[in-house]
């Protein structure tokens, strides 16, 4: 008797819990994309994060000398033109979205106005395929012909590396290290090396019973 009042109250208690769980209801709050109030749920790598890191050494990029050293060499005003090679993701960590931290960069270094920018690699094919089309459907007015690819002058590289440390008490350190480095395409000298370092601390609390 006693272990069937035991399961009937267990049954009840199970029960109680469910129901009210699922009666909570779901509250979503939009913020701002740039701000990192209320932004930062985990302390893992975020979108704030690739945003802020892509502006900042995109930013480092068309400031640095190299860029000078390029119109003195081309005796002109000619932009330089890049061509983004990927971002190579050297960490665990799973948030960090390659595709989606590129496109940020690519955005950044585009709106400056200081470069000019071709398509990515893995973009390429894109287009040789359109004009492989044109040339066999479309009039001869508009067809674009082959050959006349932008050449870059440099390619970026951008590297993602990360580093994670706890104290075994509810404290701990997510760190990471995003490197950028440019090559002239033509000497396959590196012209620039840009970088830029995020350390987060997490503190956990314990939970009380």
């Amino acid at each position: 008797m006693r272990s069937s009042l035991i399961l009937i109250a267990a049954f009840f208690m199970i029960f109680e819990t469910v129901a009210c769980s699922s009666s909570t209801p779901r509250r979503v709050t939009r913020t701002n994309p740039t701000s990192v109030e209320g932004g930062d749920l985990s302390g893992y790598w975020n979108d704030i994060d690739a945003g802020q890191v892509a502006q900042t050494l995109t930013g480092q990029l068309v400031g640095a000398g190299w860029l000078a050293e390029h119109y003195r060499a081309s005796a002109g005003d000619e932009r330089p033109v890049i061509k983004l090679m990927g971002v190579i993701k050297r960490t665990d960590d799973r948030n960090v979205n390659e595709q989606f931290f590129g496109k940020q960069i690519e955005r950044f270094l585009l709106n400056s106005g200081r470069v000019r920018v071709v398509a990515a690699a893995g973009q390429e094919g894109i287009n040789t395929r359109e004009r492989e089309r044109q040339s066999v459907h479309a009039s001869d007015e508009s067809t674009k012909t082959q050959q006349n690819e932008l050449g870059a002058d440099y390619t970026l590289q951008t590297i993602v590396n990360s580093q994670n440390e706890t104290d075994g008490g509810g404290r701990s350190v997510r760190a990471y290290l995003v490197n950028m480095e440019l090559v002239n395409v033509e000497t396959q000298e590196k012209v620039w090396i840009g970088e830029k370092a995020i350390r987060k601390v997490i503190a956990q609390s314990r939970a009380r019973w």
